[in-house]
């Protein structure tokens, strides 16, 4: 933007970096100097995500949805759940948390191995999958509502993945475990997949699109890692100690869940083969837990 050769829009990581420390107004006017086409094709992809964003709106999903492999970290995912409430309804709330959380010292340690710590910008990369749109924020009425929505789904999900690899790392300083490079990349690795943020590869650079087609990729890819036995083998082993107990612990939950509904007189579903595979039935009621 400054430099030598002067007039050039940053890139979408450089983008990133200049959110972290000017204030929005500036990263939008910079994004206003991009070419026409790369407007409309922003445009595009974000009128395609409109109906998303509207079905995520005011229904605060984050927590049973991205989170849930996460619900037997009870110590991280409670004070999330708790303060998702409070992003919903303050701005100032959730700017609190951000700051919070840049003022960590182990926040060069998440952004240096990608801990997934997303916003509220207009960059359609760093937002969560729910809200890869701006436009139904800027509807009257409803657009405050549509934001509220966004801060308690970024906001839950910023603090969860935060809180837990910074526990990851307590736990493994108290074992007298080094933190190695790997086991810094696993730890990330781990809390993003947990969290709902997989990894698409090779795709990572077109997630934007694929976000426009389909309903969630990250999540979709984020689930076949935890449910995937060789993405457990290749995880450090102090971090895949703490993976296996934190989704074991989840899913003795969901199981208990499922089986108090039975016992109460509900129907479950036991057939993995089935749509209806662990959920709850009352009539042509379901309950997808």
């Amino acid at each position: 933007m400054l430099g030598g050769e002067g007039g050039r829009v940053p890139t979408e990581g450089e983008m990133k970096l200049l959110s972290e420390v000017f204030p929005p107004e500036l990263i939008q006017a910079i994004g206003a100097k991009r070419t026409l086409f790369q407007k409309l094709f922003q445009v595009g992809q974000e009128a395609l995500s409109i109906p998303k964003s509207l079905m995520a709106t005011g229904d605060l999903s984050a927590a049973f949805r991205q989170g849930i492999a996460l619900i037997g970290r009870q110590k991280q995912f409670v004070p999330a759940f708790r303060d998702m409430f409070k992003y919903a309804f303050s701005e100032k709330a959730y700017q609190g948390l951000i700051e919070n959380i840049q003022a960590r010292p182990t926040y060069q340690l998440m952004r240096q191995h990608k801990v997934a710590l997303t916003d509220l910008g207009s960059r359609l990369s760093g937002r969560e999958e729910q809200f890869m749109s701006t436009l139904p924020e800027k509807i009257p009425l409803l657009g405050g509502l549509v934001k509220g929505s966004n801060r308690a789904y970024t906001g839950f999900l910023n603090k969860l993945r935060a809180d837990t690899f910074d526990d990851i790392l307590k736990n493994a300083k108290q074992s007298g475990v080094e933190w190695s490079p790997k086991l810094l990349d696993d730890a990330a690795k781990f809390v993003n997949s947990a969290t709902g943020r997989g990894d698409l590869g090779a795709l990572n650079k077109a997630a934007t699109v694929l976000n426009a087609t389909l309903f969630s990729p990250r999540l979709i890819a984020s689930r076949l890692n935890i449910l995937n036995p060789v993405y457990y083998a290749k995880l450090d082993p102090f971090v895949r100690k703490e993976a296996l107990r934190s989704v074991l612990t989840s899913a003795g939950i969901i199981t208990g869940v499922a089986t108090m509904a039975k016992l109460g007189g509900l129907e479950v579903g036991t057939d993995p083969r089935s749509a209806d595979f662990l959920k709850v039935k009352h009539g042509n009621t379901r309950w997808d837990i």
